[in-house]
């Protein structure tokens, strides 16, 4: 359906365009202000796209398999951060965003880290950590290595911690400007 409205939108700003070329210079200006204008609207729109809506938020899965750091400066890149979590409904939210890209619950990135210190954990985008859905005996910080954290870990899909240089595909999150 997006695709549809996109396509949609381009031919119109396509033909809004062909017709301010032509239109000499009677109602010219008019007609091309009102070309840029559409053209504003479709590239605002076309960078929302792909990003899915929960709350005030938008959350979007990479498939790339990326370094915990990696994908945090990716995000970044893109005006966001890896996800943080607020509660259950968020949660599963996020495992939906990743469903829907891969039809299965992949291991993924979150924006979870204690690795500025042992057992405080803090999610990379200032939200607070508050909420948490770890798997059973988790965060173990297994070799004393583990301090970034991941979901969809197991049948449970819960959380778990696991050392920041493995690379998994993740999703990042931002609010709408």
């Amino acid at each position: 359906m997006k695709l549809l409205t996109v396509f949609a939108l381009l031919c119109a700003v396509m033909a809004l365009s062909t017709a301010a070329d032509e239109g000499g210079s009677d109602g010219g200006t008019e007609l091309k202000e009102k070309v840029n204008v559409e053209k504003r609207t479709l590239r605002y729109w076309l960078k929302w796209v792909h990003w899915t809506k929960y709350g005030n938020r938008f959350y979007r899965y990479f498939p790339y398999r990326w370094t915990w750091a990696q994908a945090q400066r990716f995000c970044q890149s893109k005006h966001a951060n890896l996800a943080s979590v607020r509660n259950l409904g968020e949660y599963r939210a996020i495992q939906r965003v990743i469903y829907r890209a891969t039809h299965r619950y992949v291991p993924t990135w979150l924006g979870g880290s204690d690795a500025q210190q042992e057992r405080y954990w803090f999610w990379i985008d200032g939200t607070p950590f508050r909420f948490t859905y770890w798997c059973r005996g988790e965060p173990n910080n297994h070799w004393r290595r583990e301090h970034c954290l991941h979901m969809n870990w197991t049948g449970y899909k819960c959380m778990n911690d696991i050392s920041c240089h493995n690379r998994y595909p993740f999703v990042c999150v931002r609010k709408r400007i």
